[in-house]
């Protein structure tokens, strides 16, 4: 008797042909940035595989449910939000990272110690921190010219002393720090985020 083969696994079922062919289009679209036709065609099977104990054989057939996973993984992985988080979790070495002095593109691997891949601590990946500084130059360049003077002056100064230097009240640098919150947070930026600050309004 010819033993049974999940649609999920079968490379010849009309469930795997169309992940192949729906992985390969969102590829080509670039709506999901680093990754391949083949990363893409992997997630979506996981995906797939993971909601197969929802499959109701009363209420149509297993491709039926398969096609309509895999388009809501899909729309998943095509959301602004998902491809930012794609942009920040795949960033290639070779991609250039700085320049040289001869004005040549310095990929980023060569801009890695050889210590940070055996032994150095690493609290983000490198790549993920690479993707950082591009969310932040995004970030930076959304902001309104007070948010970002604001923004510029924070990197070396305390709150406090950013008032003093940009003469302007406390409560308005912690005003112009939400502003800033909320403009990360509509960019899909909430993951770098910590806590909310707050200020208590200045006495009259």
């Amino acid at each position: 008797m010819e033993r049974f083969q999940h649609p999920i696994t079968d490379p010849h079922s009309r469930v795997s042909r169309n992940i192949m062919v729906r992985a390969a289009r969102l590829a080509r679209s670039g709506a999901v940035p680093g990754m391949t036709a083949e990363d893409i065609a992997q997630d979506l099977r996981e995906h797939l595989w993971r909601r197969d104990g929802a499959f109701d054989l009363t209420r149509g057939s297993y491709d039926t449910f398969a096609d309509r996973v895999i388009g809501n993984r899909i729309a998943t992985l095509a959301s602004p939000t998902e491809r930012l988080r794609a942009e920040r979790s795949w960033v290639s070495f070779d991609e250039p990272a700085q320049q040289q002095e001869d004005g040549e593109p310095l990929p980023l691997s060569e801009t890695l110690a050889e210590a940070d891949g055996l032994n150095g601590p690493a609290p983000r990946p490198a790549d993920e921190g690479f993707g950082l500084v591009r969310d932040v130059r995004r970030l930076r360049a959304a902001l309104t010219p007070a948010c970002r003077s604001v923004a510029d002056t924070l990197v070396e100064q305390t709150p406090t002393e950013a008032a003093t230097t940009l003469g302007i009240h406390r409560s308005t640098i912690y005003a112009r720090l939400v502003s800033m919150r909320s403009a990360a947070v509509a960019r899909g930026l909430e993951v770098y985020l910590g806590a909310t600050p707050t200020v208590p309004a200045p006495g009259r």
